[in-house]
Order: C-alpha cells, then sequence, then structure tokens
C-alpha cells in the first residue's frame, strides 16, 4: 500500500499546511496551550477546574511569570510616611533590616485593573491609616500586569501576584516575626481576589476586606477561584457596582458579612448614560469616560478610606432584622454575619451616621 502522501496532490498537501497555520495563528494556537505553567519559588498554576473560568472561544488565560507582571512592594510606616521602602520576597537579608516592626499590625493594600499604587485613593488611604495608626502599611504594584489590554489575562495573573504576596509576607514571618493574625489585607476590584490567594496560602491571615471584587469571570465561580470567607479569619466586602450589565463589581455575597451601600448596584452622583459614554469614547474624552463608567466601583475605596478616618459609623443594617445592624468599613463588628445594607451621601462625607 503507498503512503498517502505519494496518493496526495502536493498543491493539496501545501494548502491544508497553509489552512491550519492559518488557524492556528488566528485562534492563538489554543487547542495546543499548555494546561500549566509552573514558576519558581511560588509552584504550579493550571487552567483545569476550578480555574477553567477565564476562557473565550476555546482559548484559556493562564499567569504570565513573576518576571513580566513585576509585583513590587513598598512599606511605609508613621516614621517615613511618604517615603516608601521596597521589600523584595526573596531577599531575606533586606527585609530583616528593613523597617518593619511585627510589633505593629500590617495592612496590605491591593490595586486593581489598570490601576497602579499610585491611585490618588489608594495614597489617600495609606495616608488615613497611617494618621490613625503606627502601622506598617505595604503597598502592592503589579501595574505591568494589570494594565493588560485583555482583561481576562489580568485577571489570570492575579493568581501569580498573591502567590508572590504570599511569599513575602512568609519571608516577614520567618525573618521579622509577622504574625498573620495581625495581617488585614484591602484589596479593589481583581486585587480583592488576590487577597483571598494570598490567603488561601497563607493560612491564619487576621482580616480581609474586599472592595467591590470585580464580577466578571468571578461572579458564579467556584470559591477556590474567588475571595470567599475562608480565606482569612474574618472577611468582609463592600459591594458598589454589581449592576448586571456594565458592572464592574461582584454582586453575590462572598464575605463573613457583606455590605451594600446605596443598593450596591449604582452610587449616587456617578454618571452612567450609556449614549453620554459613547459621545465620550467617540470624542476621545477618554479621562472622563473613565471617571463615569468607574465612579460606582472606585466608590468603594472613598466609603471605606472615610471609615478609617472618621468618627462616623457607616451604620448598616442586615436585610433579615431591621434591628440588627452594625458598622460598615474598618470598625465593623467582627461578630456579625449576613447581608447588610445602608444608604450614604453623593459626596464626602458620605457617611449619614
Amino acid at each position: 500500500m503507498r503512503n498517502w502522501t505519494e496518493m496526495a496532490d502536493p498543491r493539496q498537501i501545501l494548502n491544508s499546511f497553509l489552512f491550519i497555520s492559518t488557524v492556528f495563528a488566528a485562534t492563538e494556537g489554543w487547542w495546543f496551550v499548555k494546561k500549566e505553567r509552573c514558576y519558581n519559588h511560588i509552584g504550579c498554576f493550571s487552567d483545569e477546574k476550578p480555574f477553567d473560568n477565564l476562557k473565550v472561544l476555546g482559548k484559556k488565560y493562564l499567569p504570565d511569570s513573576p518576571d513580566k507582571i513585576k509585583p513590587r512592594f513598598h512599606l511605609f510606616t508613621r516614621q517615613s510616611p511618604s517615603s516608601a521602602q521596597e521589600l523584595f520576597p526573596y531577599l531575606r537579608a533586606g527585609i530583616s533590616t528593613s523597617a518593619f516592626n511585627s510589633k505593629r499590625m500590617t495592612v496590605v493594600i491591593i490595586h486593581g485593573y489598570s490601576a497602579n499604587s499610585q491611585d490618588y485613593r489608594l495614597v489617600d488611604m495609606k495616608r488615613a491609616f497611617l494618621e490613625q495608626f503606627d502601622y506598617n502599611v505595604i503597598m502592592v504594584d503589579w501595574f505591568p500586569g494589570a494594565n493588560h489590554v485583555h482583561y481576562l489575562q489580568a485577571a489570570a495573573n492575579t493568581r501569580v501576584v498573591g502567590a508572590v504576596t504570599a511569599s513575602l509576607l512568609d519571608a516577614l514571618r520567618d525573618t521579622r516575626g509577622l504574625r498573620p493574625a495581625d495581617v488585614h489585607l484591602v484589596g479593589h476590584s481583581l486585587g480583592a481576589h488576590i487577597c483571598g490567594y494570598v490567603g488561601q496560602r497563607l493560612k491564619g491571615i487576621g482580616r480581609i476586606t474586599g472592595l467591590d471584587p470585580a464580577g466578571p469571570y468571578f461572579e458564579n465561580t467556584e470559591t477556590p477561584v474567588r475571595l470567599d470567607s475562608s480565606d482569612a479569619a474574618f472577611v468582609d466586602v463592600i459591594h458598589t457596582d454589581g449592576r448586571r450589565y456594565f458592572g464592574f463589581g461582584i454582586i453575590r455575597p462572598v464575605g463573613d458579612v457583606d455590605f451594600y451601600p446605596n443598593k450596591g448596584k449604582h452610587q449616587p452622583a456617578c454618571r452612567t448614560h450609556t449614549l453620554s459614554a459613547v459621545k465620550k469614547l467617540v470624542t476621545g474624552n477618554l479621562e472622563s469616560l473613565s471617571a463615569d463608567i468607574g465612579c460606582s466601583h472606585m466608590r468603594s475605596i472613598l466609603l471605606f478610606t472615610e471609615s478609617v478616618r472618621s468618627s462616623c459609623r457607616f451604620k448598616a443594617c442586615c436585610d433579615s432584622c431591621a434591628l440588627k445592624c452594625t458598622s460598615m468599613g474598618l470598625n465593623v463588628d467582627r461578630d456579625v454575619h449576613g447581608s447588610y445594607h445602608l444608604t450614604t451621601n453623593s459626596a464626602s462625607p458620605f457617611c449619614k451616621g
């Protein structure tokens, strides 16, 4: 019997090869994508269930390497509130001589998609903590991995950021006596899910505050994929942009206690007119467009920061019992569980009492 190549027209073989190559390039070779990526220090990351949520048209997204994402960690203290000391997770000699003080509480602040640690809202949160408390405040910056044209790639990168952040806290525990119970992770948007990944790797984290955790591709996932109440001793979540369409935040309750200011879907004074947004996109007014469509999503940061700085308690009451109330934000009662609602003012000061 003749070999199939002897039977086939060479032009057909060439055309078939070109067709396959074209399809492969167009789809970025999705059927040959590796199911796992492994990196030094932090292990391997698979796209198997439950981490198959980041998938479009058959293409799955796995996290980039730490060298590409470039997570950085900047330590601020009351002694140096504006001048950061950079911490390197795998250079323990530098950590051992840093200004970190294990006798203090440690707050770790993590930004979300397309942002960085220099966002004025996060800088103001850091400032508020240091005004009120003698804490270690660590700002996590993963801008090269967050500022990705594909949201799904940035979402995938959160797993690596969480792993490297956990490595830093491991190093602080081993060299400086950090107690995980004294750690409060605060994450916005994708940063909230990063906090969850940190808590999965470093057991015993005292508290995680999720500020409008990212909703797209996380809303209906299993608990290992997103922030949930098992990731720390106490997990509180503030939902501000959980709209079904065009909302950036998750709407389902995912913490020990979940707060829904102004119903958690749209915040007062935030503009969401679709025609207005399209006009700004066409005219190139992108800064104003970003402020409009991200207004409710970003409001969670402002509300939490005000709870750090202000004596106003952000009184919120439970769905099932209007008499069961607590404070939203930093001063939440850790004994409460469930979903709580409140209304806020449309501008600072947001707290009504």
